[in-house]
């Protein structure tokens, strides 16, 4: 579906302890940023 997006703890991440689940969440919403910016520009 065009436009759908799933990003941070919706996602069924696996990773070590100790704030990496923030890491994740905060890099996928960027990459998601980034596809919405360059959706827009085009």
């Amino acid at each position: 579906v065009p436009g759908l997006y799933f990003i941070g703890e919706v996602m069924d991440v696996t990773g070590w302890l100790g704030g990496y689940n923030f890491q994740w969440a905060w890099s996928s919403a960027w990459a998601c940023a980034q596809d919405l910016i360059a959706a827009k520009s085009s």
